[in-house]
């Protein structure tokens, strides 16, 4: 994987010349490129603290920032749109690259579709459509993204691809940094929240937080959750999940895995540059959209202990 340090100087250089495998990619090398501006957005942000809150994190990931789309993730209506535009019936789509990220560096696009990691195929998308079972589905999905992932952790992976009806190939490497798997999820409910090492942000929430510097804190708390493994604590403290999570010696468990995961949102968001002191009214704002329901007032700090919080991590800081 590119150190951190390295990967300016990787840019230039990839750019110049390339990998012998790398066609020529029309000078598109280190662009941002998305078929959704929302998703970029989201893919953008996670990349960002991703990369520059390594320490933050013990154990490292190889980033890309690309982001991927797939059949199973569409209706019927928009898998036929998704097959006529973008034939992602062949494979994962590329839903969108972060600028100066390694996918945008190889040259990856949105629209293409992915063929192929280091000469492996991907599970045929028209087969994990027909999934019934939404868990299994899903997991489907997640595993052929992890194809992906353990190609890198061995070091540059070749893709084959297909763009406008050929098939092409690159090369892409990764960044060493935190486990950001990130995705968007369309849907009017005003919630994020980690799930088997991802983090999904929802559209309402888009709608809702006013800057990236308030988009930053929400992903670096989600992710926070799934680097201090507290999903695992809780089980480990036999913590029921649903309702009764609410409740007694639950409810006070929960709010100190909460109060965690705040101070390393926070950490993380003004490691990569973002202005956390701004976001000092976004809970009480996301309070009262309705932001996971009456148990929040039970089971997360408050918003007053949300604001000391953001002045002892600006003080560390400093």
């Amino acid at each position: 994987m590119i150190p951190l340090h390295a990967l300016l100087a990787f840019a230039a250089a990839h750019a110049a010349t390339g990998p012998a495998t790398q066609p020529p990619f029309d000078g598109l090398a280190g662009q941002a490129s998305s078929l959704r501006a929302a998703d970029l957005r989201v893919a953008s942000v996670g990349f960002r603290i991703a990369v520059s809150g390594k320490r933050f994190c013990p154990n490292s990931y190889p980033v890309t920032g690309l982001l991927l789309h797939h059949l199973a993730e569409y209706d019927a209506a928009g898998q036929r749109i998704q097959v006529d535009r973008h034939q992602i019936d062949r494979g994962p789509g590329v839903l969108a690259a972060v600028a100066a990220s390694p996918a945008a560096l190889a040259g990856l696009q949105a629209g293409d579709v992915l063929i192929a990691v280091n000469g492996g195929s991907f599970t045929d998308p028209r087969r994990i459509a027909k999934e019934a079972d939404d868990d299994r589905r899903r997991r489907m999905i997640e595993a052929d993204e992890a194809l992906i992932e353990t190609a890198l952790r061995l070091g540059p992976a070749r893709l084959r691809l297909l763009r406008d009806g050929k098939e092409i190939e690159t090369t892409l490497h990764a960044v060493a940094a935190c486990p950001v798997r990130i995705r968007l999820a369309y849907s009017r409910q005003p919630t994020a929240f980690s799930n088997r090492g991802y983090v999904i942000v929802t559209t309402r929430v888009l709608e809702l937080i006013r800057s990236d510097d308030e988009l930053a804190v929400v992903i670096g708390h989600e992710l926070g959750h799934h680097v201090l493994d507290h999903e695992q604590r809780l089980d480990d403290q036999k913590v029921p999940k649903g309702l009764l999570r609410g409740f007694g010696r639950n409810a006070s468990r929960i709010r100190a895995v909460e109060a965690e995961a705040d101070r390393f949102g926070l950490r993380i968001a003004a490691q990569a540059g973002y202005e956390i002191a701004a976001t000092a009214g976004m809970w009480e704002r996301l309070a009262k959209s309705g932001w996971r329901g009456p148990q929040l007032f039970r089971t997360h700090p408050s918003v007053s202990a949300r604001v000391r919080m953001i002045q002892e991590v600006l003080a560390e800081t400093r």
